[in-house]
């Protein structure tokens, strides 16, 4: 997490070697960039009113950065995290990286079995606009 001006940020973020292997395997199975992945994964997690555990995932996994990870939608999601870390009366200043990582490792282990090929992410799409 960065601080610049008093405003908080995202950084780097790295996943767990687990989810990297899976994300590669996604990668074949449909032809989408795990940062498409990454993005769903984590609006899944966030939806989940569960809190995970940061704790939970290594770090040895690929570095992503905000700018890959979110494109130019980042502020968008920033808001989320932040809306989900108020729900959660977590202090931003100190859990945003944090949780990040584990609502982005969580999201992609819940994704992984859901997914054999392009035409089921389509239907969890599909699915998600529908709720």
């Amino acid at each position: 997490m960065k601080k610049g001006r008093n405003q908080l940020k995202f950084s780097r973020v790295i996943t767990s070697t687990r989810v990297q292997a899976n994300l590669g395997i996604l990668r074949i199975k449909t032809g989408l960039t795990p940062n498409i992945f990454l993005r769903f994964a984590f609006c899944m997690s966030l939806k989940d009113p569960s809190i995970p555990n940061p704790d939970e995932h290594n770090q040895n996994g690929s570095e992503l950065t905000p700018a890959v990870l979110f494109g130019e939608h980042e502020p968008i999601y920033l808001a989320l995290m932040l809306n989900r870390l108020k729900k959660d009366n977590l202090d931003p200043g100190i859990y945003l990286h944090k949780m990040t990582r584990a609502h982005l490792n969580r999201g992609a282990i819940a994704l992984w079995p859901r997914i054999n090929d392009l035409s089921d992410f389509y239907e969890l799409v599909k699915e998600e606009r529908n709720v």
